[in-house]
């Protein structure tokens, strides 16, 4: 089984905070580039990596949207 996900470069990343009472964790969630591009308006699922949640949300309860996903894996460094 080949991985092309690092192949797709129309991945986009999206972040929202997990509503769960006293959780707070900032998520993230993957989506295709092209549906954004189109206009369609979807809700984002998300899993809370802290609390195990389920939930979605919709563009205007986003942290942010449509952020290429090389921007966020570019390297993270810490003093």
């Amino acid at each position: 089984m080949t991985d092309d996900w690092n192949d797709n470069v129309d991945v986009l990343a999206a972040g929202a905070i997990c509503p769960m009472r006293g959780c707070g964790e900032i998520n993230f969630t993957y989506h295709s580039g092209n549906l954004h591009r189109l206009g369609v308006c979807y809700p984002l699922e998300f899993k809370c990596s802290r609390c195990g949640l389920d939930f979605a949300t919709i563009d205007d309860d986003l942290l942010f949207h449509s952020i290429r996903r090389e921007w966020l894996w570019a390297g993270n460094h810490s003093a």
